[in-house]
């Protein structure tokens, strides 16, 4: 809050060879709601992202191989 870290989380995925930005992307994404579902009076939120992919797939509600993490993503939402 203004401009200072209240919590954070974090996640390791594994090796960097296994595993691509867009995933650590869309990991990220479901870290902030789960922070962002524990906030006490928050009605409105703002989730900012910068990979392209990432907000492409935000976007799209269809399911296929690879998209579990933005599934996951949605049913946090």
């Amino acid at each position: 809050r203004n401009g200072e870290s209240m919590r954070e989380s974090k996640f390791h995925l594994g090796p960097a060879g296994h595993h691509t930005v867009f995933e650590g992307e869309e990991v990220g994404m479901v870290l902030a709601t789960e922070l962002l579902r524990e906030e006490q009076g928050a009605q409105h939120i703002s989730l900012a992202l910068d990979n392209m992919a990432a907000i492409q797939a935000a976007k799209s509600l269809r399911s296929g191989a690879g998209h579990y993490l933005m599934d996951f993503f949605h049913s946090e939402l």
